[in-house]
């Protein structure tokens, strides 16, 4: 679990006044954390929620886990490992069907801000029908870039292989030509895009521009059910979070360019202007915006999924940052 007021940012949170406010003696529930994978610019939020203490305010102690793409947190959810993950509604249909026992709970982001399908810049490919029988890099099979991936196939009317490399992967094996084009979320997708050194052959902000929810909030059954207090805390302290990132433009950029490792100020930049202001600051979801994701996953070729009633939960729906 990573700490960024409590070694490496302490001088940043003083100078920025960011040090948790002291409360009194409380007994706190600890809630474990799951996110897809780490130094991902748009969970920076979840660190920092630990760092301003708001889930403390909340009563609660975080755990905070990232891992190697989303089907890797979901197993950690169906194991216990993880009480709360965020995920995407094709996937934690999945495993409903499979019969784990969870709901989504929040918002996580409404449209894929700053992903791209994306081609090396020599690369022969101009559009996504191109790629007909290529190879096209993702995560992990199951995860967000599998499902975008596939949709994109069945849009353009071709076939392709996906090839499950891991996300610190995607960018070496597309520049080593090991792969013909990769599913790339922020600032990945900016690092090869600002520099030149890239082509994006599908915006996938523009393309799926109405909400279809690329990450959400996802709760166990049993957390909902015996400490909903918990999961309102956790929720809150992350758009809360989100809110202060808004509203802080310095801290942010100085916050994110440690968070993620980026050398590169334009992508830092960018980061901030697209993703962090782009995420959302309240749970609430449109049931709407759940069918145009499950139909993502239809026009995948994965079908049979449960009904939104036993994969998502509006209970939440009030929960905001403010």
């Amino acid at each position: 679990m990573r700490r960024y007021c409590g070694s490496r940012l302490w001088p940043l949170c003083v100078a920025f006044g960011l040090l948790p406010g002291v409360s009194g003696a409380q007994a706190q529930t600890t809630v474990k954390i799951g996110l897809a994978v780490p130094n991902y610019g748009a969970f920076a939020p979840v660190y920092i929620a630990e760092d301003l203490g708001y889930y403390k305010d909340a009563g609660l102690k975080a755990e905070i886990t990232a891992y190697r793409g989303g089907p890797a947190a979901q197993e950690a959810l169906a194991a216990g490992a993880a009480d709360i993950i965020d995920f995407f509604p094709p996937g934690v249909a999945l495993a409903v069907k499979k019969g784990i026992k969870e709901k989504i709970v929040g918002n996580g982001g409404d449209v894929p801000f700053g992903w791209d399908i994306v081609v090396m810049a020599s690369s022969p490919f101009r559009t996504f029908a191109d790629l007909a029988g290529k190879k096209v890099g993702i995560t992990a099979k199951g995860a967000t870039t599998d499902f975008y991936a596939l949709w994109a196939a069945k849009n353009a009317g071709v076939a392709i292989e996906t090839i499950p490399v891991g996300a610190p992967a995607l960018i070496p094996t597309l520049k080593s030509g090991q792969i013909d084009a990769a599913v790339l979320n922020p600032p990945l997708s900016f690092r090869l895009l600002i520099s030149g050194e890239g082509r994006s052959v599908v915006d996938l902000t523009k393309a799926l521009a109405e909400p279809t929810l690329p990450d959400v909030w996802v709760a166990t059954q049993s957390l909902i059910e015996g400490n909903p207090k918990a999961v309102e805390g956790a929720l809150r302290g992350i758009y809360k979070a989100t809110e202060y990132m808004k509203k802080n433009h310095d801290f942010s950029i100085e916050f994110l360019r440690k968070f993620t490792s980026e050398k590169d100020a334009r992508v830092v930049e960018r980061e901030y202007e697209v993703v962090i202001k782009g995420r959302p600051t309240a749970a609430k979801i449109e049931r709407r915006w759940i069918d145009a994701s499950l139909a993502l996953a239809a026009l995948g070729g994965i079908g049979d999924l449960p009904p939104i009633e036993e994969i998502f939960t509006d209970r939440f729906g009030a929960v905001t940052g403010e």
